[in-house]
């Protein structure tokens, strides 16, 4: 139910941010860090366990035990017509895989105190822990049934927040749960509306970023605090993201936002991240637009962040830049600064090769990012064997095919266990 409508959301976007013309944040000093890494090709391997089991793999012994990512997979390859289910799985580094009993598919991922905590479109949240034992926790809907689930959060008490949508007399309405239970429901007097991911303090403050748009006029960037809404942006297109709790004071949170921002002419629409600060104040930064995919700068469609994470008060964002003959090359920012991410094929010459970075953390001082890309070169047919969806992610700029085995494969999130 997401990706198709995402993907048209960013079709959307993608025709009305066209862009042209130098900002004025072009000229920081900034260079695209490309690179020409080989791709670690090895074999990974099957573990029953994601927290401590080893086997003898090439790639790496099952052993880790900080870091995962969790997506979803057909993990059978050349299968059909008889291909096992799609289901949640959680990786680590190593590519051992772990399949989440009870999944449906899951649509976003973070970590509390041991355990991982995974949003399930099926209605409901998974917690995963040590052996890979997983309890599902439904969530309650009092007389609405379920649209859709979009995102998860833990906040410091552990308290589980989940945001998605539900309907009711064929109106869809947002919707956010504590711990199962159904918290508010709110609807926006608006043609089009869509919330991404959720973050919530510790005093149960929960932040929702997506964007709204009235009549086919401005598309406001926009952030939903308890469900009352408040416009990132005034004027121009744009749309928010992703959404993370910085820090927190007695006076109220830091809340970091990413998303893009700008006129639809060509190279107006970057990438951005907004801080609302603790005294409510939101502040704006837009992304320096550079050379990428060895195309000049004039070449440049737009930019758009995916994800976000914050380390101290430096800003991290994945996500795209959309590149006249090329099309979506993926990358990540520090702060302004872009630098970008290698694939397997030539976006310049692979039609409807695509690629799309979901999410970003630290990973031992390493700008780890997990998502994944569609290699239209491996296509052969459409019984989904063949040519599908991968499920990857770079560290340090170097990229790694999660599950070449899989006949497909997508990762939502990265978790970093505390």
């Amino acid at each position: 139910m997401r990706y198709i409508f995402l993907s048209f959301v960013i079709l959307c976007l993608s025709f009305t941010i066209i862009s042209c013309g130098q900002t004025t944040e072009e000229g920081v000093a900034s260079a695209v860090s490309s690179t020409n890494d080989a791709i670690n090709e090895t074999s990974g391997a099957v573990d029953d366990g994601i927290f401590g089991s080893t086997d003898g793999s090439t790639f790496g012994s099952c052993d880790n035990q900080k870091i995962f990512v969790v997506g979803n997979a057909v993990t059978e390859k050349g299968c059909h017509p008889n291909c096992p289910t799609s289901k949640a799985v959680i990786w680590d580094l190593n590519r051992c895989i772990t399949e989440v009993d009870g999944s449906y598919y899951a649509v976003d991922a973070t970590s509390h105190n041991g355990s991982i905590y995974i949003a399930d479109d099926g209605g409901y949240y998974l917690i995963v822990g040590a052996g890979s034992s997983s309890t599902k926790h439904s969530l309650n809907y009092y007389g609405y049934t379920l649209s859709e689930v979009t995102g998860i959060d833990v906040n410091t008490n552990g308290d589980v927040y989940v945001a998605g949508m539900v309907r009711k007399n064929s109106k869809d309405y947002t919707a956010y749960w504590k711990n199962g239970e159904l918290v508010k429901v709110f609807r926006e007097n608006a043609d089009w509306y869509s919330e991404l991911h959720v973050a919530a303090d510790s005093t149960g403050n929960v932040f929702i970023p997506g964007w709204r748009m009235k009549t086919h006029e401005v598309t406001y960037s926009a952030l939903w605090i308890n469900g009352n809404r408040r416009n990132l942006t005034t004027s121009q297109d744009g749309e928010a993201t992703d959404a993370v709790i910085g820090s927190e004071t007695a006076s109220g949170s830091n809340v970091w936002i990413s998303g893009a921002h700008g006129p639809y002419t060509r190279g107006g629409t970057l990438a951005a991240y907004w801080r609302r600060k603790t005294n409510g104040q939101i502040l704006q930064t837009k992304v320096t637009k550079v050379r990428t995919y060895n195309l000049p700068k004039n070449q440049v469609y737009s930019s758009r962040a995916t994800s976000i994470f914050v380390s101290g008060s430096t800003v991290y964002m994945a996500g795209t830049v959309n590149v006249i003959n090329a099309g979506d090359v993926p990358v990540y920012w520090k702060g302004k600064v872009q630098h970008e991410l290698p694939v397997e094929f030539n976006l310049n010459t692979c039609h409807y090769c695509t690629t799309e970075p979901k999410d970003i953390t630290l990973h031992e001082g390493k700008v780890l990012i997990v998502g994944d890309y569609h290699d239209r070169n491996e296509f052969v047919d459409y019984t989904y064997t063949n040519g599908e969806d991968k499920a990857v992610y770079w560290l340090d700029k170097k990229l790694y095919t999660l599950c070449p085995g899989c006949g497909s494969s997508y990762a939502v999130a990265v978790v970093l266990m505390e």
